[in-house]
């Protein structure tokens, strides 16, 4: 039988692990790091302590929870070590959390899914004393993802993510998935503050403005869900209603005295937390 991970593991513990870890690697690299957090969304004071008018970038993590297993059903089973894990992605899903992550990613931003390499909280507890909680993780980028479907002809749906210590495949049929190393992410993130003459503002904006767009991503020929049940719930992002919903909060948020850039940055974090992923605005120091 699968271990499940929510059983033996605190996403909110994990995720706080992996957040530390990130700053702290962000800000060796001479970034300044400030997690997104969502008492910021109802403080009654104006403004919080980011600059938007430098140098900077959003940063995403989605953390991500799923299985032990000891057995690969069904087969064949790909190269794994005895010790292995699997998460769930639903690439197919409208305005969902795969879409979003993607469509933030390809407008600018550094996104990650990051998913433990472990699956008990006395052994996280071990990892996150030795600030090691990067080290044992699989890191992986929604553009990975969608790459390997694009390039082996597969269609959108609800995948698979399977790894053990060394390899990551996507499944059902075992497709390699390449991995982030834990030291690439401050990397890459300095790369591009080097390479992508933008301010933070400027950097929220497009993934704002992306938001509003997510059905330019969407690969061309595939079937959306239609599931009817989902029609009793009046979901708003099913019905058209989500992208109003975004403009009443942006204009609520610059109403209470913000400027455009602070709202812009609460109306992304907001979402972005939503779906139960950490934003990191990083900046140059």
């Amino acid at each position: 039988m699968p271990i499940e991970l929510h059983e033996r593991l605190s996403e909110f513990s994990y995720g706080y692990g992996v957040t530390r870890e990130v700053e702290r690697r962000l800000k060796a690299s001479g970034l300044s790091a400030v997690p997104f957090l969502p008492n910021l969304i109802q403080e009654a004071s104006v403004g919080f302590d980011v600059a938007f008018n430098v140098q900077g970038m959003p940063l995403m993590i989605q953390f991500k929870l799923g299985q032990a297993m000891r057995r690969f059903k069904p087969s064949p089973r790909p190269r794994l070590s005895q010790q292995f894990w699997r998460y769930r992605v639903d690439t197919a899903e409208p305005d969902g959390q795969f879409e979003l992550l993607l469509k933030a990613e390809l407008d600018g931003a550094r996104v990650f899914y990051v998913a433990p390499r472990f699956h008990d909280w006395e052994v996280y507890l071990g990892h996150y004393e030795q600030k090691k909680i990067l080290r044992r993780s699989l890191i992986v980028t929604p553009k990975a993802i969608r790459s390997v479907l694009d390039n082996n002809g597969v269609p959108d749906g609800e995948h698979m993510v399977v790894y053990d210590d060394q390899r990551a495949y996507l499944c059902s049929t075992p497709l390699q998935l390449p991995a982030v190393r834990e030291a690439d992410i401050a990397e890459k993130v300095r790369f591009d503050l080097e390479h992508r003459k933008v301010s933070l503002g400027e950097a929220l904006e497009e993934v704002l403005t992306g938001f509003e767009r997510r059905t330019e991503i969407r690969r061309a020929g595939e079937r959306r869900h239609q599931d009817p049940d989902r029609g009793a719930y009046g979901i708003p992002s099913d019905d058209g209603r989500g992208a109003a919903l975004r403009r009443s909060r942006l204009a609520r948020f610059q109403a209470s005295g913000r400027s455009r850039a602070e709202a812009v940055a609460l109306v992304v974090g907001a979402e972005t937390w939503s779906v139960g992923a950490q934003l990191i605005f990083v900046t140059r120091q």
